[in-house]
């Protein structure tokens, strides 16, 4: 998980927030704007059946980085209803995977359309460990339900999350001087009954945790 970033991994503009909370209206499918990035499906030559189309946004703000997503499809619906269950079995899921260069761990966080999270933060060797079964799933999980905060609306033919992920969670002071970072946005959609898979990262395979193919992110303003 530690290889080289690919030379053309897209940089990804992340502008300056007007704060740490959101005002706008909801995104829908129609009204986002040019700055919301689109999940895709890079490991195929096409889109499967079934694909649904949905996009992301990431803002900063000196305290944290404010992540959107609006998603296209029916049925969209997770049958977790508590903190930290296994979200990515249960239905369909908004993630977002974060890392600051110089901290030793990285973020994943699911939201389900009722915004049920998953919080979990990976040492290098994290992930192996707990598909080995080397280590639990619980040794990665974060259980305080103020870690970040999320919000969702769901309508007919999509649904929306927010989410603000505070520096800290990445191990930075307040204050501190952003250094590079590298995220990806995915999601799981199961409204057709089978999962189909997608990310805003350039992926070889359909596996999230690629950390060297998530982009980089271009902080404005």
């Amino acid at each position: 998980m530690n290889a080289a970033p690919p030379a053309l991994a897209p940089a990804w503009p992340v502008r300056r927030a007007s704060g740490p909370t959101f005002h706008e209206p909801w995104a829908t499918p129609e009204t986002r704007g040019a700055d919301w990035q689109p999940l895709e499906q890079a490991w195929r030559g096409s889109t499967e059946e079934g694909f649904n189309g949905g996009w992301a946004r990431l803002r900063w703000h000196p305290g944290g980085l404010l992540a959107e997503g609006v998603f296209r499809g029916r049925r969209q619906t997770n049958a977790a209803r508590r903190l930290n269950e296994r979200t990515w079995e249960l239905g369909s899921v908004f993630e977002l995977f974060l890392r600051a260069d110089g901290y030793d761990r990285y973020l994943e966080l699911h939201v389900t359309p009722e915004n049920q999270r998953l919080q979990l933060l990976w040492p290098d060797d994290g992930l192996e460990s707990f598909r080995a079964g080397r280590a639990a799933l619980g040794d990665f999980l974060v259980s305080d339900p103020a870690w970040v905060t999320s919000e969702t609306r769901i309508a007919e033919n999509h649904w929306a999350v927010r989410v603000a992920v505070p520096f800290h969670c990445l191990g930075l002071a307040a204050g501190a001087t952003l250094p590079t970072m590298r995220a990806a946005v995915c999601r799981y959609d199961t409204g057709s009954g089978r999962e189909v898979l997608s990310s805003t990262a350039r992926l070889p395979a359909p596996n999230y945790h690629l950390l060297a193919y998530w982009s980089r992110l271009q902080f404005v303003g």
